[in-house]
């Protein structure tokens, strides 16, 4: 990321892909005219696909979603006609590690569908970031339930394509920050799992679903965890 120290302008770059922010002023002509002659560039003009986000304007704010991309993994593991449900896992679900290992075609393919689903979770959807994480920890020796809750996961994806985030136009500049914890979640390691979620001028802006890294001895204690994750990240 790139920030010019006079200017209100911001220039992010992955790999070949470059995204410039900055006011509709001649500032922005002069930018693109520098930057054609340095390199060899398409001015694809206003935003609107970036990195398998689709960026939308509104006159209330910007919304960010990855309908594109949902439809492509939903395809490669044929789940694209798969009835839909409403919630990311089924209501009260227990998994455990598996036992013994698994062949290394249904390895690959757990791994796959949940490698799949970690790029949404990165991109647009906290809402699925409890649900990654939790399936992620069973990934090296997956069983038939872990598959069936994977799939369980698309079909919940398939129902909320449009789902994503939204960055409304506003003046303030408001931090909130949400954190909770399970207890004893984990059924292996009966570790606890911390949550937190960060909103800047009511945009969900960071997001984290995490196992906790030692045993916590109550639910309080496991709290306390969650606040520190939260704390120490803002």
């Amino acid at each position: 990321m790139f920030i010019h120290n006079k200017f209100e302008c911001y220039i992010s770059l992955y790999v070949d892909d470059i995204a410039i922010y900055l006011a509709d002023t001649p500032h922005m002509t002069t930018l693109i005219k520098d930057l054609k002659t340095a390199f060899e560039i398409s001015d694809l003009v206003e935003a609107s696909f970036l990195l398998g986000l689709h960026i939308t304007y509104t006159s209330d704010g910007i919304a960010l979603t990855q309908q594109r991309y949902i439809g492509t993994i939903l395809s490669r593991f044929g789940m694209e006609n798969s009835n839909t449900v409403s919630i990311p896992l089924p209501k009260g679900i227990t998994l455990t590690k598996g036992i013994t290992e698994q062949p290394k075609e249904q390895v690959t393919t757990c791994q796959s569908m949940i490698g799949s689903l970690m790029y949404l979770v990165t991109g647009t959807r906290p809402d699925l970031a409890y649900t990654i994480s939790f399936l992620a920890q069973f990934s090296s020796c997956p069983t038939d339930e872990h598959i069936k809750a994977a799939k369980h996961v698309f079909r919940y994806v398939n129902g909320r394509r449009n789902l994503g985030l939204f960055c409304p136009y506003t003046t303030t500049h408001a931090i909130d920050v949400y954190v909770d914890a399970d207890f004893a979640g984990c059924h292996d390691t009966r570790r606890s799992t911390s949550g937190y979620i960060v909103l800047f001028n009511n945009c969900c802006v960071s997001w984290l679903s995490k196992k906790q890294a030692s045993v916590a001895k109550s639910t309080t204690e496991a709290e306390f965890f969650a606040m520190s994750y939260g704390t120490r990240h803002i």
